[in-house]
């Protein structure tokens, strides 16, 4: 009888699983000699950990139909980085004061971006309605006069691991840098939903199966699809379901554990 951990996180329409050998049961002939690794090795590893609690945010607190805006300047006026800072949260402040104004939340995560290339931002934001005007008119008027603003709206199937990869890569060396006004990959504002994880362990005849299953009504992303070993050398399993047919209280928050997903 086998036992390993499973580890799950809810984020709007997409469950993470992720399963491991339990500290209690390492050592049991599971392990297999590793090297110690290198810099570049862990810094990967670090962009790769990054990029998966991102991953979970904007899932957890967007959907299709809300906006990922790119916002570029003029060649002609274009601001050192600190003084984009300035000009980028003026922005954030007066759509904050629009979306109070009509009785709504907003929701939002910013990264900005200038190491070898034109500083710019990217700016994941809820989309919202008034009546008169939307996100992308509040955009367009508080933005006018540094540049023009690219809107991509969320792509439908609700699962947004590679916008956050883009996001994470783009911004390695920039938050590092000394110059730079923020020391952070990407701020975001303090409303959002950070998922939570939920663990248990399941005992099996032979750990878990390489080719998993999905729960009722959700499909597995198989590029998530991972089959290997840990940092330490043991085996371990990850993969991203997605729902079929979701519907807006799959953004609501939740706190329990998802139902089982089956083998």
């Amino acid at each position: 009888m086998h036992r390993y951990k499973q580890i799950e996180f809810k984020a709007g329409i997409t469950i993470e699983v992720i399963k491991c050998i339990p500290r209690g049961c390492r050592g049991s002939g599971y392990g297999i000699p590793i090297k110690k690794k290198t810099s570049e090795e862990m810094a990967e590893a670090n962009m790769r950990q990054a990029s998966r609690k991102l991953a979970r945010k904007i899932n957890a607190n967007f959907k299709p139909g809300d906006w990922h805006v790119v916002l570029t300047y003029r060649k002609e006026t274009r601001p050192d980085p600190e003084t984009a800072h300035k000009i980028i949260k003026k922005l954030i402040d007066g759509l904050r004061g629009r979306y109070r104004k009509n009785g709504f939340e907003m929701k939002y995560i910013l990264v900005t971006e200038y190491k070898n290339k034109a500083i710019h931002h990217h700016l994941i934001i809820n989309n919202v309605n008034d009546g008169k005007k939307t996100t992308s008119d509040y955009i367009r008027e508080l933005w006018k006069g540094n540049g023009n603003p690219k809107f991509v709206s969320l792509y439908d199937n609700g699962e947004y691991r590679k916008l956050a990869d883009y996001f994470i890569k783009e911004t390695e060396k920039t938050f590092r840098e000394g110059d730079s006004p923020v020391r952070q990959r990407y701020s975001c504002s303090r409303n959002l939903i950070t998922p939570k994880p939920h663990s248990r362990i399941r005992k099996t005849k032979s750990l878990w199966n390489m080719d998993p299953k999905p729960r009722s009504g959700y499909y597995i992303d198989q590029e998530s699809l991972y089959n290997g070993t840990d940092k330490l050398g043991y085996p371990y399993q990850r993969y991203i379901m997605i729902k079929i047919n979701p519907s807006d209280k799959d953004w609501e928050p939740y706190n329990g554990f998802p139902p089982d997903i089956g083998e």
